[in-house]
């Protein structure tokens, strides 16, 4: 409890603003204990949780901040966000398998994030009676998803990469890509290390 307290006087983090997301955090370990959390969590207002009991797991690290609105749903499986993920407003992810977020990634406003599909097979069975597919969905560290964009099941998203806004991603990305498009594509490589 110091060295938290110690953050909070270091960082001047005792504003009307910080002092409201205190609060919020403290509420949601209540209603949510066994949702993990690494460390503090920043709340917007409006959050929505849902983890299946014995089935899901979600596991939020420290300093993550997430914005208005979001909508974090795991069904089975697990969702991890890395320590200080940014969640814009009105993301949402939905979690049947295995989702991570990497370190320091940036989700802007309107975000879908998802592991599974509904199978469409058979034309005779309501899509809906037909089950779904899961593939694990890895968004590597440092990495910007536009506004809007979505990220389907079995992505792999490099590290340090950009998904543009309205992008649609399926598949495999190396690190340091601008992604774009609907199913997104690499347009170029970033510069970087």
């Amino acid at each position: 409890m110091g060295s938290r307290l110690r953050w909070v006087v270091r960082h001047r983090a005792w504003t009307r603003y910080h002092l409201v997301r205190y609060l919020r955090y403290a509420v949601f370990r209540v209603r949510h204990p066994a949702v993990v959390c690494e460390g503090m969590v920043f709340l917007g207002r409006d959050v929505r949780v849902t983890v299946r009991r014995g089935y899901g797991r979600l596991v939020l690290g420290a300093l993550t901040h997430i914005g208005d609105g979001c909508r974090l749903r795991v069904n089975e499986g697990t969702v991890r966000l890395g320590p200080k993920v940014v969640l814009g407003s009105d993301v949402t992810v939905t979690g049947y398998l295995d989702i991570e977020i990497g370190a320091a990634t940036i989700v802007a406003d309107w975000v879908y994030v998802t592991d599974f599909d509904h199978k469409t097979s058979d034309p005779d069975v309501p899509i809906k009676d037909q089950g779904i597919v899961k593939a694990p969905v890895r968004i590597g560290p440092g990495c910007w998803l536009g506004a809007k964009s979505s990220v389907l099941r079995g992505t792999r998203l490099g590290s340090g990469s950009v998904l543009a806004a309205h992008g649609v991603a399926r598949g495999d990305y190396p690190p340091r890509s601008l992604v774009a498009g609907v199913l997104a594509r690499v347009v170029r490589r970033l510069p970087g290390p």
